[in-house]
């Protein structure tokens, strides 16, 4: 990787660190009980890992989501929190790079993504507090699963028509290795 591209790629990720931070900890409505809350970071990650690719995504999300839960003194979630932001992040751009020829069944990825958030926060509140805990919870962590989809849409169609050359799956293949060998 070139020099200048490394030094990009660091500098997207501290911006949307910082952002995802914002939409983290200011942006935010606590749960009843005291066990976790409502942000809008779920659809930055979705967003940045589609639009800036998943490194940048991945990094972004997990880095700006822990600081979020230190800063809130929800440090207990920080393990479950970069499990989360991670496979969210992963998952989104697995589904969206299989599907990126499709004109609108690509953001099918930012509806089943939230789903590991929701499905790593429910084991982190039966670990933490209990079953009953956590299948009150994770209707909450399912709306913001649902919010976070309907933000991440709105801002890829936004971007989509600014004009800048954004993560290029084009020239991306997961496959070129295997590829070769099957020749």
């Amino acid at each position: 990787m070139k020099k200048q591209t490394l030094i990009k790629n660091i500098s997207y990720i501290a911006i949307f660190s910082a952002l995802t931070f914002v939409l983290t900890y200011f942006i935010s409505i606590p749960y009843g009980g005291g066990a976790g809350y409502f942000n809008l970071s779920d659809g930055l990650i979705i967003f940045t890992t589609i639009y800036l690719g998943p490194v940048i995504g991945f990094f972004s999300g997990i880095i700006g989501t822990a600081l979020g839960d230190l800063a809130s003194g929800f440090a207990n979630f920080i393990p479950f929190t970069i499990v989360a932001k991670g496979l969210e992040s992963i998952a989104t751009f697995l589904i969206f790079y299989f599907l990126r020829k499709t004109k609108y069944v690509k953001f099918i990825s930012c509806l089943i993504s939230p789903l590991f958030m929701v499905l790593t926060y429910f084991i982190s509140y039966i670990v933490q507090f209990g079953i009953s805990y956590a299948l009150t919870s994770s209707g909450f962590d399912l709306i913001q699963g649902v919010c976070g989809t309907v933000f991440s849409i709105l801002l890829l169609l936004l971007f989509e028509k600014i004009p800048y050359k954004h993560y290029d799956y084009a020239s991306l293949s997961l496959f070129k290795k295997a590829n070769k060998n099957a020749s």
